[in-house]
């Protein structure tokens, strides 16, 4: 579950900092890791942590970040309401609202994928939203989505 300090990542605006049950093994004091399934570094993500043991069988992929119960209420928490938070079921409560510098969706074809997150387009169809235009915002401006200093 996300801490009440945790901040928001840049790239996908999730405040869960705990990864999922049956994620691959990972030295998180290494950096220059690379996650196979998100394509995220260990440089960049020091203040996660290894979710409590749960008891399930690693190699079942039906054990998704949208079963269970902690996550679906911490989007409900009102910092996730404000950040327009859901449930991915790979990475935890994230928010939907996508980052500003985020290239145009619109003529992204069913197969793609984002080249940052490995996200595909076929799953997040309809579920991610454009990002307030945020140009001629001052330096140390608020993100209106996230809620963090530029």
């Amino acid at each position: 579950m996300a801490a009440a300090t945790a901040t928001a990542c840049p790239v996908v605006g999730t405040t869960n900092d705990v990864l999922p049950p049956n994620h691959p093994e990972v030295d998180l004091a290494k950096g220059g890791q690379t996650c196979p399934i998100v394509g995220a570094t260990t440089d960049h993500h020091h203040n996660l942590h290894k979710h409590p043991s749960v008891g399930i069988d690693n190699s079942n992929s039906s054990h998704v970040a949208t079963e269970c119960p902690a996550l679906k209420n911490v989007v409900n928490e009102p910092k996730s309401r404000a950040m327009d938070d859901e449930v991915c079921p790979v990475i935890g409560p994230a928010t939907t609202v996508l980052p500003p510098d985020h290239p145009d969706t619109a003529a992204a074809k069913e197969g793609d994928i984002c080249p940052i997150t490995k996200a595909t387009v076929a799953h997040h169809k309809n579920k991610v939203h454009t990002h307030p235009n945020v140009q001629g915002a001052a330096e140390g401006a608020v993100c209106p989505v996230a809620g963090v200093r530029a």
